[in-house]
């Protein structure tokens, strides 16, 4: 009996930490403290580089995106607010699809195929990408929020989130305003003027 609970043990444990990918090499920015990463990506800094990955399976750097306003959803198939926002995301992005503006999504699923299935299930349209979340990997920290409470913070993950880009690639907006809400394509405007 104490060998089946050992067991279920190993595998509850071990079973969800390995739904991330570990890496063996030390990173320079894994010995920051939470708050050091979210103070990484806050309004006005410049936007760490990112590797990201197309339904082909193709390689996008964030840098690439740079000479236009970029406007990022951060989501995940999991996420039911997410999947919410959407329609709000891309029903901007396809007004606005003749400005000096690109829209993406980006879903930081556990894999790739979980991903890529959803999408070509779901035929949803537009500027797609997956990224594989390394949480030592400070464009990772875009997606984290920073909150108080009675002289306390609490740092979490932020699903959906939407960060916007200056076309030189410093941080506008990392508030996490949502599409469904009007103040989101007034923000887009302002920084198209």
């Amino acid at each position: 009996m104490k060998l089946k609970i050992l067991i279920i043990y190993i595998l509850v444990f071990y079973g969800c930490n390995n739904s991330e990918k570990t890496k063996t090499e030390p990173s320079k920015v894994s010995s920051l403290t939470t708050e050091e990463k979210i103070n990484v990506v806050l309004e006005g800094n410049q936007s760490p580089n990112a590797e990201i990955t197309a339904i082909d399976g193709s390689k996008v750097e964030i840098e690439s995106f740079r000479g236009k306003l970029l406007v990022i959803d951060f989501w995940a198939t999991w996420c039911s607010p997410c999947i919410k926002e959407a329609p709000f995301f891309k029903k901007i992005a396809e007004k606005h699809k003749n400005s000096n503006v690109e829209f993406i999504s980006i879903s930081i699923d556990n894999t790739f195929l979980n991903w890529k299935d959803y999408i070509l299930w779901a035929n949803w349209k537009g500027n797609n990408y997956w990224y594989d979340m390394d949480r030592n990997q400070p464009f990772s920290y875009l997606i984290y929020s920073k909150s108080s409470s009675k002289n306390k913070y609490a740092f979490s993950l932020s699903l959906p989130k939407y960060v916007i880009l200056s076309p030189d690639g410093k941080i506008l907006s990392n508030s996490g305003l949502g599409p469904s809400k009007p103040e989101f394509e007034i923000l887009i405007k302002k920084f198209l003027k």
